[in-house]
């Protein structure tokens, strides 16, 4: 029983070092394709940062967010009253194969039907990776005595939005409330976000919160970098990564700024301040 415990606790500490490790095997630029009401074309790069060669296959995949954050699936039966964008795109080449270093431009095109509905379509660009090709050597079994064997390949999938604009470009972004939750112990915590979105389009930029203490300084605490806030959603909740080193639960003022990113660099969302009395100030486990 406590070799398979070490063997279990062994495999799950292999598999986040791994996943860690292969996590920025692929650099993708831009993260997020927006074609704006006049663009035609744009170009997407990728790079193997890896030091190995691998192989990617592109594809679409069709997504709806949930307003606690992720996406679902959609399926068959429920795609057909989603506004997706994959249909009037169209990308080259279909699987790159990249060397260590190597870099290789995904060419992308749109062709708007003919009289194409004002609002916003998306589909996501899914870069699924493929197992190396090539001979391999079987498995040799050794004796439970000799220890855990464990082989583990992971093959990662990464996933970019793509948006098509059409018509005028509609959207409001608001806070409705804030909250500080921290752990005094730790010194760390998070700023909870409630949201609410109206509009057709959707909206990308870093949400930041500072704090101003009574009779102190203004400073960031926490943030979440090119959070967005898509269409099919009017509510969402936000929590933002603490980063704040000098803290304390006190009367204050918590001013959140939401800038865009990306489509939206340049704009400010919104800057709203709120003041926040100590008390209400929660404490994390």
């Amino acid at each position: 029983m406590q070799k398979n415990t070490i063997k279990q606790m062994a495999m799950g500490i292999l598999i986040s070092v791994l996943a860690q490790q292969t996590s920025a095997n692929l650099l993708i630029n831009p993260t997020r394709v927006a074609f704006s009401p006049t663009d035609r074309t744009t170009d997407v790069t990728l790079i193997n940062i890896s030091q190995t060669t691998n192989t990617y296959r592109i594809e679409w995949s069709e997504k709806k967010a949930k307003t606690e954050g992720g996406y679902d699936d959609l399926t068959a039966a429920t795609v057909g009253d989603f506004p997706v964008a994959s249909s009037m795109l169209r990308y080259s080449p279909k699987q790159v194969t990249l060397k260590a270093g190597e870099r290789q431009t995904i060419k992308m095109a749109i062709r708007r039907p003919q009289g194409l509905a004002n609002g916003e379509y998306r589909s996501h660009l899914v870069f699924k990776a493929l197992p190396p090709m090539g001979p391999t050597l079987p498995d040799k079994p050794e004796p439970e005595s000799a220890g855990a064997s464990m082989k583990v390949d992971i093959l990662l999938t990464f996933t970019i939005p793509v948006v098509v604009k059409q018509g005028p470009i509609v959207y409001k972004v608001a806070l409705e409330d804030a909250a500080i939750v921290y752990n005094a112990a730790t010194k760390t915590g998070n700023v909870i976000l409630n949201l609410s979105r109206s509009g057709t389009n959707s909206v990308i930029g870093n949400l930041d919160a500072y704090w101003t203490p009574v009779g102190g300084s203004e400073q960031l605490i926490a943030k979440s970098g090119d959070f967005n806030f898509w269409p099919e959603i009017n509510k969402v909740k936000a929590s933002l990564n603490w980063v704040g080193t000098s803290f304390a639960p006190t009367d204050g003022k918590l001013r959140i700024v939401y800038e865009g990113t990306k489509d939206f660099r340049g704009i400010v969302l919104f800057d709203k301040t709120i003041n926040i009395k100590g008390s209400m100030i929660k404490a994390s486990k």
